[in-house]
């Protein structure tokens, strides 16, 4: 990235927080509030116009379900990316989840408040939440050292798939580890997205190392 992107990214960062007031959030109960994906995408378009691009896909898993990739550019140089799954099959529940992917891609770029999570990510959390028994074992406190056993239990269940024989192979094992922990990762995304972040990093190293191999 050169100097002068980093100038204009920050700037319009700045520029970003210093123009959020209360009408630039979303209420969700006592969740808080959250900024809408459009309001994100609004801004960088205002403030770049057609220097800045954003592109997605959708990744058919062998499960059926999709995965989603948002790719940021500017300048035609990519600055950033953001993930998502879809996690039931509902109506809208694709384009939801390709909107979420744009929203995290913006959000690790620095256009956010003091949240990762869109408020778009929050109402599907809230919903699936409203869907599921409350049950002691559903909720996991996040502030807590099982959360981190958790954490660490799931980057050392992806290490060992460093033995997958080729990527569909890894894309298979990964997806199980997914499937396992599908709850407890949901709500790491949602209130304790550094520790999801390293968890998707691990996964994209290991998925490069497979790639060169």
């Amino acid at each position: 990235m050169s100097a002068e992107t980093k100038l204009n990214l920050i700037d319009a960062i700045k520029k970003f927080k210093s123009e959020l007031n209360d009408s630039s959030y979303v209420r969700l109960g006592a969740k808080g509030n959250y900024i809408t994906v459009g309001y994100r995408i609004n801004h960088v378009r205002n403030f770049f116009g057609e220097r800045l691009s954003i592109q997605t896909e959708s990744i058919e898993l062998s499960n059926g379900s999709h995965k989603f990739k948002a790719y940021i550019y500017l300048d035609d140089r990519l600055i950033s990316t953001g993930e998502s799954k879809q996690i039931k099959s509902a109506d809208k529940e694709f384009e939801k989840q390709n909107t979420v992917s744009i929203g995290r891609a913006l959000s690790f770029l620095g256009f956010m408040g003091d949240e990762i999570a869109t408020a778009e990510e929050m109402e599907q959390f809230l919903q699936t939440n409203k869907q599921k028994p409350s049950t002691e074992s559903s909720n996991v406190n996040l502030e807590s050292e099982d959360s981190d056993s958790k954490v660490n239990e799931i980057i050392q269940d992806i290490e060992k798939c460093k033995s997958s024989s080729n990527p569909h192979v890894l894309e298979t094992n990964l997806e199980q580890i997914h499937s396992r922990n599908k709850d407890f990762l949901l709500q790491l995304q949602i209130e304790d997205p550094e520790s999801f972040y390293i968890i998707e990093e691990k996964e994209k190293t290991l998925k490069q190392q497979m790639r060169s191999k």
